[in-house]
């Protein structure tokens, strides 16, 4: 007996050969709602939810008011991997911009004193950025420093210039190792204001560590991310 294909699975596969074979690019429209259901004689709440897991797949994505448009590859970030993001976007050709959204002097609190080994009260650097991949807002993170160990860091604009980089060539910083955890989050209204997505969109938290070549810990972090653009991969070898 052969078993039928589901509406929503026979759309997706409709919307997915469309594309294939009107060769469609990186931010090339699809054809309206209307027009698809008419072309494949689906109806719109079938259509709607193809689309939708189309788009949690990150092949298509929606733009409010003008449409559904192809979506470009994404961002591949390998676990294993200490560069930034901006170093992994500029190795695939692609761009990476940061808005920061506020550079401070702030407390350690218990929580991050346990982690990099600090007292409570020592003073650390809080940089909160806003980073976009190829124009669109991708991820909002906050960075913790040691305000001590890197004077005047304050002086440089870290949305024009690469933060691994400055702690690299001004403090002589080498990052050698990190630790992360990772878990499935939601936005809330001041993430999805930046993001530019609905409250209570899915986001990938990332929280942890990044130690240097003295394995003295010289970062925390904390970081959301939209997965419908980068995705995280751990390659694995034997030894």
């Amino acid at each position: 007996m052969k078993l039928s294909q589901k509406p929503r699975d026979e759309a997706i596969e409709k919307i997915e050969n469309y594309i294939i074979s009107n060769r469609l690019q990186a931010d090339d429209k699809l054809p309206s709602e209307r027009t698809m259901c008419d072309m494949w004689d689906f109806n719109r709440s079938t259509l709607r939810s193809a689309i939708r897991q189309l788009i949690s797949q990150g092949k298509i994505y929606n733009k409010n008011g003008s449409g559904t448009y192809v979506a470009r590859e994404k961002l591949v970030r390998n676990l294993q991997d200490v560069r930034g993001l901006y170093q992994t976007a500029a190795d695939m050709g692609r761009e990476i911009t940061s808005k920061v959204l506020g550079m401070s002097i702030c407390e350690t609190s218990k929580n991050i004193g346990r982690k990099m080994k600090l007292p409570l009260g020592h003073k650390l650097w809080r940089l909160e950025r806003v980073r976009s991949l190829d124009g669109t807002p991708v991820t909002i993170s906050q960075i913790y420093l040691d305000a001590e160990r890197f004077l005047d860091l304050d002086q440089y604009d870290f949305e024009t210039e690469s933060l691994y980089a400055v702690l690299r060539e001004r403090y002589h910083v080498e990052v050698k190792s990190g630790y992360e955890k990772l878990s499935i989050s939601n936005c809330d209204e001041k993430e999805a204001k930046y993001l530019k997505v609905k409250v209570g969109a899915p986001v990938l938290y990332q929280s942890g560590i990044t130690t240097d070549d003295q394995d003295k810990v010289f970062e925390c972090f904390k970081e959301i991310t939209l997965t419908e653009y980068i995705c995280l991969a751990s390659e694995l070898t034997r030894k």
